[in-house]
């Protein structure tokens, strides 16, 4: 019993000192629980998911839509490409002029048909184009603005494809009249701003295949017209 007693006072004694506002008490670590283990381990799965789990789309979706807008319908994508031609102004208006050959040698070109000439200077006015690749395939009509011997204008609007399609060709003549500087300015936009944004990759190497084509079918007419030409006069001979 007095054991006990003394137990108690020395155990009041103990609180007092504890509960005195002039002495910092120190807390005595304790051997960590399974709870409190568990409780630090959840904390930092739980970080390291936040740190790997993929960030919502919305930034790249955003990112994807503005680059489309960089070339949308409204500012449609230029080019322009020249050559010096060893050949007469009024042959290499003759070529670009005659739209019902492009077929025979404009690459995709399926089927061209002029539909309409001016009643007056007899130039075609307005033509049907098909151009194609593999199963792909589309038709559209185009004004045309012809000015002998020295300009070509095809413009096409209003279309399913294109909002815009727009190509001039310009024969600038040389001093002694035997050579032409031939330039061709090629403007379109597409009706969906994502096809505009795949043809920037590939519009600059499509019309340098048409300006070459063109370059080829003059030289090919121009031979063709030296050998009839020159089988004549064997003939006259």
């Amino acid at each position: 019993m007095i054991i006990g007693r003394r137990s108690r006072t020395r155990t009041t004694h103990l609180s007092r000192t504890s509960s005195s506002p002039e002495k910092t008490v120190t807390s005595i670590p304790t051997a960590p629980t399974d709870q409190d283990s568990g409780r630090r381990s959840h904390s930092r799965t739980h970080a390291m998911i936040r740190c790997i789990a993929p960030r919502p789309l919305h930034g790249s979706r955003r990112f994807f839509f503005t680059l489309l807008s960089k070339d949308s319908p409204s500012s449609a994508q230029s080019y322009s490409l020249s050559r010096n031609l060893p050949y007469h102004p009024s042959l290499v208006y003759n070529v670009i002029s005659d739209v019902d050959s492009y077929c025979k040698f404009v690459p995709y070109c399926v089927t061209s048909t002029v539909i309409h000439r001016d009643p007056k200077t007899k130039q075609p006015a307005k033509a049907t184009l098909c151009v194609g690749w593999k199963a792909f395939e589309e038709s559209f009509e185009s004004e045309l603005t012809c000015e002998e011997p020295y300009s070509v204008v095809a413009q096409s609007y209003k279309h399913s494809l294109f909002k815009l399609l727009y190509t001039r060709w310009r024969i600038i003549p040389q001093a002694d009249q035997t050579l032409s500087r031939v330039v061709m300015d090629l403007k379109f936009a597409f009706a969906n701003p994502l096809y505009n944004t795949v043809s920037a990759t590939f519009a600059p190497t499509v019309t340098k295949i048409m300006i070459e084509a063109f370059e080829k079918r003059i030289a090919e007419v121009h031979n063709r017209a030296q050998n009839e030409e020159g089988a004549e006069i064997e003939a006259r001979s």
